[in-house]
């Protein structure tokens, strides 16, 4: 269904969000509109936005300056003017595909922002059905917050 790709969920307070992640020309990847914002009890509407998203694949965009670099579009979602407001009760999973297989990897907090915590990820078979390795990050990224994004 998916060429290879990189995603977001994030879960913050009662809320899940799940931008479009653009390729920039020099290889990393920035949140970009649309993106979208759903009730994190909302499981299938959770999986749904996931599934949309990931179709959308990763444009690609020009990479973006220090002077004039990209907005997190996340940020007005959230009702917060800074990525350190909106960082501080936020849990972030890894979506992605690459070399014939998904991967599914939580982010651990470090003195200063964020690290993919690879001991609590997992590779699954391209094979599987897009559907079914979402249903699992989405079950998985709710079960493991423990009520903090509630």
């Amino acid at each position: 269904m998916t060429n290879d790709g990189f995603w977001l969920l994030i879960l913050r307070k009662g809320q899940a969000f799940v931008p479009t992640m653009a390729r920039t020309e020099a290889g990393f990847y920035v949140a970009i509109e649309p993106g979208a914002v759903v009730n994190a009890r909302d499981q299938l509407g959770l999986e749904r936005a996931l599934i949309r998203t990931i179709r959308r694949g990763n444009p690609l965009v020009p990479t973006p300056s220090r002077a004039n670099p990209s907005k997190n579009p996340l940020l007005k979602h959230a009702k917060v003017k800074s990525t350190s407001s909106f960082d501080k009760f936020a849990k972030s999973w890894k979506f992605s595909k690459r070399n014939g297989a998904y991967f599914i990897i939580p982010y651990k907090k470090k003195e200063r922002g964020e690290v993919e915590d690879h001991e609590r990820g997992e590779a699954i078979p391209a094979e599987e059905p897009v559907d079914a390795v979402v249903r699992r990050l989405v079950r998985r990224a709710l079960e493991s917050d423990g009520g903090d994004v509630f």
